[in-house]
């Protein structure tokens, strides 16, 4: 017993909590201690947080040299904590250094004590920062109480020094409701927004000095100019040994809205009620009908006045005729359910209505109150709308595609005839059973990635899968599919349709595209093969021929010349057809490469000119060239370039009359180099665009042909323009001329400045 009392008066003594390593030096002060405070011993940092939390002491003796964590990082958390902040720490240590002391400082401890320890300044000082902490914790706690009571006020609020009226402090509300900002609101004095004289402002001062308390009706002017009846609470409150006014202001000019809208509110309510489309009739106890609205005398076909005195019998069916005790005692009040019934006009028509009723008590008086709508016109909607959905069941079962709603998990909802067919199973099996069962193992992951995006709203979907039916049988389909909402829930609506015999006709297809490019690229060849072998015994022919026409061999007469002459010329455009079949068959072998160079797109043009000058002069044509930018540079094959240049050319000059023009334009737009070459020929039918430039055709095709030529020079043309990343137009009119545009990508000004740097100083060194 006596150990217990003992315990129990050492809980009522200030805790101190000792942490130090060494158990002689925590012995010695627990013993120095014990007579006054309750000793906590710890001998690590992490021990010391722990009985922190765990007892909540009113003191720290605190060691510096620990093993795990020295007491400054120790004192940092601790002072860093919102929860043990206040908590006094003294610094205990043996090194009596100033920077120590410093460094304890800045770590937040509140003291600090050089060992040896003197008994009693430890004493001294522990009872000076405990002091300081208790009443810190008073303090504290009677201001959180007065700004707990001031601040969570809902009502306004107000802090009026009595002796000069000024308003020392406001909350929230009292600055919503008066308009000010708080600095504004603490600024006035209570007599600038109360309308009470400065007599009357010292009467209620002298009542509530007397009473301690008052209650006061008042006219507050609000920062909007606006007066407002108030009623005032005041009572006096002591802040810091000064009695100042605690104030609640209640606003009673809204009551008096309440009461004036509560008014406007019943004329609302009766207005309502005449205007509402729902016939609504109260009844007595004794059935009798007291009050209706308009709505109910257009229902029921009778004037006010005929309605008023009747029997409810007269109006309701059955079940609702009875008395309100019997309804009440048979428990056959509708509630919030509605009741269809058949019901029946003044003139004896009979009509369908939805009926419910309600307990209304007035004063000591029940009533029952009974709504009535009428619901003729939707019953007819509702049949309309049964003969629709029949009709549209019909449609979606007759259909030849399937069309099934699926869940999230890809479960069968609902689905139409056509899937069973598909799937050579009876409707009822297949409804409730996974979509995945009859897709093949390799379409799974593309149906589950469309039902995710439909479900994430990423759009509907059309895909081709790969089915099974339930005998195994494999066949194709394709699957339209969208989000829609089916019995209150997300899900997806899929149109399926049956496309094996397509797919067959689709491989078909595409094993006919195959081994049409295999012939194609077969006929390329060969006559690459051929052209080349045809090129040996050509040049020879060219050759001897030029050799004879020159003399070498003898003199020729003028025939044996004009022959010879025939031959030579024969061979050389044999000779360029052969090269024109060469580069095609090139082309579209995929043989031919680019040699990318940099080039100046002017100086290229200027050469392909110079080489066709003789065939211009001798059809008298008018070349007109212009370039917008001499100093236009491209990476391109320089060869192909001047090819490409040289077949438009001679393509204007072939269809060009004697006396017409050609223009030539090169210029730059954005990061493509344009070069249109425009004539003033016979022009090119719209329909025969995309013709002319396939291989081997001309627009006119008849044997007796005006202009000759194989048709490959504008097809060559084309191919050239592809593989440098390009494109070509083409715009014309019949008896007005052509237009041949193409564009190819230019280069860089960061790429072409340092080439041409090294081309400039080459022509400086030549």
């Amino acid at each position: 017993m006596a150990l217990k009392m003992i315990e129990l008066h050492d809980l009522d003594k200030p805790k101190v909590l000792i942490v130090d390593d060494e158990r002689d030096q925590v012995e010695l002060l627990c013993l120095q201690l014990e007579d006054e405070y309750l000793p906590i011993p710890a001998y690590t940092g992490k021990a010391a947080i722990e009985l922190m939390k765990a007892e909540l002491p009113d003191l720290i003796l605190l060691d510096l040299m620990l093993p795990e964590s020295d007491g400054y990082e120790i004192c940092s958390r601790l002072k860093s904590d919102p929860d043990y902040r206040f908590i006094p720490i003294i610094i205990i240590s043996g090194l009596i250094e100033k920077p120590n002391k410093i460094k304890a400082t800045q770590c937040g401890a509140d003291d600090f004590i050089n060992k040896p320890i003197d008994r009693f300044e430890l004493k001294t000082r522990i009872k000076s920062l405990i002091r300081i902490k208790k009443n810190y914790e008073a303090l504290q706690e009677s201001e959180n109480r007065y700004k707990q009571l001031f601040h969570n006020s809902p009502a306004v609020t107000l802090l009026v020094d009595p002796l000069n009226y000024r308003i020392v402090d406001a909350n929230d509300p009292a600055c919503a409701y008066y308009g000010y900002t708080y600095e504004e609101v603490t600024a006035k004095k209570i007599t600038d927004i109360s309308t009470f004289s400065q007599e009357r402002n010292r009467e209620i001062s002298q009542q509530v000095f007397s009473e301690k308390k008052g209650h006061f009706y008042s006219c507050h002017k609000l920062a909007s100019g606006e007066i407002r009846h108030v009623e005032m609470y005041v009572n006096t409150i002591n802040v810091k040994d000064k009695e100042l006014f605690f104030i609640n202001v209640y606003d009673i000019t809204a009551t008096k809205k309440t009461e004036r809208e509560l008014a406007e509110s019943e004329e609302k309510f009766k207005q309502v009620v005449e205007l509402s489309i729902d016939g609504i009739l109260i009844e007595t106890t004794n059935g009798e009908v007291v009050d209706c609205n308009g709505a109910a005398c257009k229902i029921f076909g009778y004037d006010r006045e005929e309605i008023l005195g009747l029997d409810v019998a007269a109006l309701l069916p059955e079940g609702f005729t009875r008395s309100i005790p019997e309804i009440i005692a048979g428990k056959e009040i509708t509630g919030n359910k509605t009741v269809e019934r058949i019901n029946k006009k003044k003139d004896g028509t009979l009509f369908p209505a939805e009926v419910a009723t309600r307990i209304l008590k007035l004063g000591n008086e029940e009533r029952l109150i009974v709504y009535v709508r009428d619901i003729t016109e939707r019953k007819k909607a509702e049949k309309a709308l049964k003969a629709s959905e029949e009709n549209f069941r019909t449609l979606v079962n007759n259909t030849l595609d399937g069309i099934l709603i699926l869940d999230f998990e890809g479960r069968i909802i609902a689905a139409n005839a056509a899937v069973g067919k598909m799937v050579e199973l009876e409707l009822e099996e297949v409804t409730g059973t996974n979509i995945a069962k009859y897709l093949a193992p390799e379409s799974l992951p593309m149906a589950i990635e469309d039902q995710i995006n439909v479900f994430n709203d990423r759009g509907g979907y059309l895909s081709v899968y790969k089915a099974v039916s339930s005998r195994g049988e494999p066949f194709w389909i394709e699957g339209l599919g969208t989000k829609i909402i089916y019995q209150d829930q997300p899900t997806i609506i899929v149109v399926i349709r049956d496309i094996s015999v397509r797919k067959k006709a689709e491989d078909a297809l595409i094993n006919a595209k195959t081994a049409a490019e295999a012939a194609n690229r077969t006929k390329s060849e060969f006559l690459a093969t051929m052209s080349h072998e045809l090129k040996t015994p050509l040049n020879s022919i060219i050759g001897f021929s030029d050799l004879l026409k020159e003399g070498i061999a003898g003199s020729l007469n003028e025939k044996q010349s004009r022959y010879v002459q025939f031959i030579s010329s024969s061979g050389k455009n044999l000779l360029h057809i052969i090269n024109d079949i060469l580069e095609l068959s090139k082309a579209e072998s995929g043989n031919e490469e680019l040699n990318i160079e940099v080039f100046s797109v002017d100086e290229s043009i200027n050469k392909v000119i110079s080489m066709i000058l003789p065939q211009i002069h001798e059809k008298n044509i008018k070349l007109n060239y212009n370039s917008e930018n001499r100093r236009l540079w491209i990476f391109a094959d320089e060869v192909k370039f001047q090819q490409i240049m040289n077949n438009l050319l001679n393509n204007a000059i072939k269809f060009t009359p004697s006396g017409g023009s050609i223009d030539v334009i090169s210029k730059k737009e954005d990061n493509l180099v344009v070069i249109t070459v425009k004539d003033t020929g016979i022009g090119i039918l719209e329909d025969s665009f995309d013709k002319i430039f396939k291989p081997f055709i001309q627009i006119d095709s008849s044997l007796n042909r005006t202009f000759e030529g194989t048709g490959l020079g504008l097809t060559l043309v084309k191919k050239y323009v592809e593989m440098h990343g390009g494109n070509i137009h083409v715009e014309s009119k019949i008896g007005e001329g052509s237009s041949f545009r193409f564009e190819l990508p230019a280069i860089r000004q960061k790429i072409i400045e340092p080439v041409l740097k090294v081309l400039e100083n080459q022509k400086t060194i030549s």
